[in-house]
C-alpha cells in the first residue's frame, strides 16, 4: 500500500492498517501464551522526515487524529497517531548526524521482495515495540534463542526502560519496554 505524505511517497511495505490490525491480534494471542510476559504491542516506530507533516497528512488522507510531541533531549519529535489500538510513533530526528547514520551505506530506496521498506528519502518503518512486565526475562529468552540483545543494560525510554534485539536475528528491529511505576509517558 502505498501512502502519499510523510515527507514525501512512504510504501508501507505492502500491508494495509488492517493486515497491522490482524498481526497485532495474532500477536496479542502469542503473548498471552507468553506466561504474560507481553502485554501489547506498545508501538510501531516509522521513521519520518517531518513528524508535524506527516501527522498532518495521516489526518487529511485516513482521518487519524495525532499530536506531535517535541523531546529535544533526546533529539526527537514524535508524531504520535493511535488506530485501531495500535500506536504509531512518526519518529523525525532532528539531529543531522544521527539522521545521516540511519541510511548510511543503504542504496535507497530499500525494498525486499518487491516491497518498499525504505523510501528514496530515508523514510519507513523502523520498529515493533512491545511492552513487557519482565524485561530481564524477555532478553534472556532471547539470548538462550541465539539471538543479540543491543544493549548490555537497559536505558530509560518513554515511561520505563527499553533494550532491542539486533535485527539481523529478528528480522526486524524489535524493542522491549518495561514500564516503571510512578513514570508517566510524556507522548500521552
Amino acid at each position: 500500500m502505498s501512502v502519499k505524505g510523510l515527507g514525501a511517497k512512504v510504501v508501507f511495505a505492502s500491508t494495509t492498517i488492517y493486515e497491522v490490525y490482524q498481526h497485532k491480534e495474532a500477536i496479542d494471542r502469542m503473548a498471552r501464551n507468553e506466561a504474560s510476559k507481553v502485554t501489547r504491542i506498545h508501538h510501531i516506530g516509522i521513521t519520518v522526515n517531518d513528524a508535524q507533516k506527516a501527522v498532518e497528512e495521516w489526518r487529511e488522507a485516513f482521518g487519524f487524529e495525532g499530536k506531535v510531541v517535541d523531546l529535544p533531549d533526546k533529539n526527537i519529535r514524535i508524531g504520535v497517531v493511535k488506530v485501531a489500538g495500535v500506536t504509531f510513533f512518526l519518529n523525525e530526528h532532528t539531529d543531522p548526524a544521527r539522521k545521516a547514520e540511519l541510511t548510511q551505506g543503504l542504496e535507497l530506496p530499500v525494498t525486499f521482495s518487491g516491497h518498499g521498506i525504505v523510501n528514496k528519502v530515508g523514510e519507513g518503518i523502523s520498529h515493533l515495540a512491545f511492552e513487557t512486565t519482565d524485561l530481564d526475562y524477555m532478553m534472556e529468552k532471547a539470548k538462550k534463542a541465539g539471538m543479540k540483545v543491543m544493549l548490555e543494560k537497559p536505558r530509560d525510554a518513554l515511561e520505563g526502560i527499553c533494550n532491542f534485539i539486533v535485527s539481523e536475528d529478528a528480522h526486524i528491529p524489535i524493542e522491549f519496554m518495561q514500564p516503571v511505576e510512578g513514570r508517566k509517558n510524556p507522548l500521552e
